[in-house]
């Protein structure tokens, strides 16, 4: 196929609702030589008609992203992950926002992985990722994409996510703004949480008690043993100067969130 021709492919890959292809897959198409596909890449990606989040591979920009070099990660994450032969799901502020909550950084797209990747902006999307050994353990559901489904933590996933790693969402501060909107089931966040450290029972007690003071957690405060001996940081990072909250065993160890 000559070269010139490779315009009209991509439109019709993006009308049939190809979301991404790789060199060979695109030479089968064409039926062309990869050298020759290696080329209509390299000139599709100066043209902004198609760009790059993973080594070989390529996602498609309808025209009317174009302006933005780029689509919503939300598109594509799943081809990338199955792309990179990772294990993940999307979570923290990302995942707050797919399940409802409004306070969250539109252009920060937060992953866990099983594997490490390496963070990276594209056209001004941050993608973050976060490796964890124990993810296969942490529950999770399945979520309408654009252009697919994607694999997304539950809510209570999301919450013990974030008082795993406040820091991925800049602090309690934010925690504390979007957890509220988030819809808990008791039974299910202890069943979530037993599988965690207890560090991480005890931050995410004290997180709900914030935001859910009806919410039903007995069961998590029993995880939590608030009175056996070393406090939890609620900040790891914060140190150990600060009140304990008797009903969590948290040290509360940032003037931000003991003025908020």
């Amino acid at each position: 196929m000559p070269a010139t021709t490779f315009s009209r492919l991509w439109d019709r890959l993006i009308s049939e609702g190809v979301v991404s292809i790789t060199v060979t897959e695109l030479a089968n198409r064409a039926g062309t030589t990869k050298e020759a596909a290696f080329r209509a890449v390299h000139d599709a990606k100066k043209a902004g008609v198609i760009f790059s989040p993973a080594r070989s591979l390529y996602v498609l920009v309808p025209p009317e992203y174009r302006s933005w070099g780029t689509v919503p990660a939300d598109w594509y994450v799943e081809d990338m992950m199955h792309h990179m032969g990772r294990k993940y799901y999307v979570s923290f502020l990302t995942a707050a926002g797919l399940l409802g909550a409004s306070h969250h950084a539109a252009q920060l797209f937060q992953v866990v992985v099983d594997r490490t990747v390496r963070d990276r902006d594209i056209c001004g999307v941050r993608l973050r990722f976060y490796q964890s050994t124990a993810m296969e353990t942490h529950a999770t559901e399945q979520a309408m994409s654009p252009t697919g489904v994607i694999t997304v933590a539950t809510p209570e996933t999301c919450v013990l996510d974030l008082a795993e790693r406040p820091d991925a969402a800049g602090g309690f501060n934010t925690i504390l703004e979007v957890v509220p909107e988030l819809v808990i089931d008791p039974g299910v966040l202890f069943d979530c949480a037993r599988l965690r450290p207890r560090a991480i029972a005890r931050r995410c007690g004290w997180m709900l008690s914030q935001t859910h003071p009806g919410l039903a957690l007995d069961e998590l405060e029993a995880l939590a043993a608030p009175t056996a001996r070393n406090p939890t940081p609620l900040v790891a990072s914060g140190g150990r100067t600060g009140s304990v909250d008797p009903r969590w065993g948290v040290i509360v160890n940032t003037l931000a969130v003991e003025g908020s």
